[in-house]
């Protein structure tokens, strides 16, 4: 009987260590919790980090729940500070493995000088190479009602590191109420 134990235990124990361990939940995650803002918004300008991500062009606002809502926790970002910003920042990967990258997309819709850009544009690169461009109708919208929409985006990792940058795309002179993204998530498709 106890050979018979032992031998199960054993075949069992070989089998556990021979199945790899399968990933479960993402492999990146962030709602932009890291860096609190000062006030309601904080912009950030190129170079400052916020969390794991660092600001690699134009400068962007950090926002709190008590300027708009969220999607997910208490801040959000606005890709457009006082012009067109972006943020980036790397994940470790598996090359040759395939990534989904989910995000909350909505816009700023407080826009004190008319400036009528309802449309808020931008885009989502990869290991510098354009994944997706995205856009976001404010009409309808507002501080308590952004109108949160899940995007995603699938890249082919090509090595151990995978850079994602987010950048607004906005219009020269329409800069400074953009995109806004919450909730980045990346994982193995």
């Amino acid at each position: 009987m106890k050979r018979i134990f032992f031998a199960t235990l054993t075949a069992g124990l070989a089998g556990s260590l021979a199945t790899p361990a399968v990933a479960t939940g993402p492999v990146f995650r962030d709602g932009l919790e890291k860096r609190v803002a000062n006030a309601s918004f904080e912009r950030i300008g190129t170079g400052s980090a916020i969390g794991p991500w660092t600001v690699t062009r134009g400068d962007v606002d950090l926002s709190r729940n008590s300027l708009w809502q969220v999607a997910e926790g208490t801040q959000s970002l606005d890709l457009d500070g006082g012009r067109p910003g972006a943020v980036a920042t790397t994940v470790r990967s598996q090359p040759g493995k395939t990534y989904r990258i989910t995000f909350k997309l909505a816009g700023n819709p407080a826009d004190p000088l008319g400036t009528k850009q309802k449309i808020k544009t931008g885009e989502l690169r990869a290991n510098g190479k354009l994944l997706q461009q995205f856009s976001f109708d404010t009409t309808g919208k507002s501080l308590t009602n952004m109108g949160y929409v899940t995007r995603t985006a699938t890249v082919v990792s090509t090595g151990t590191l995978l850079e994602i940058e987010f950048a607004s795309t906005m219009p020269p002179g329409k800069a400074g109420w953009g995109p806004v993204i919450d909730d980045v998530r990346v994982s193995l498709r």
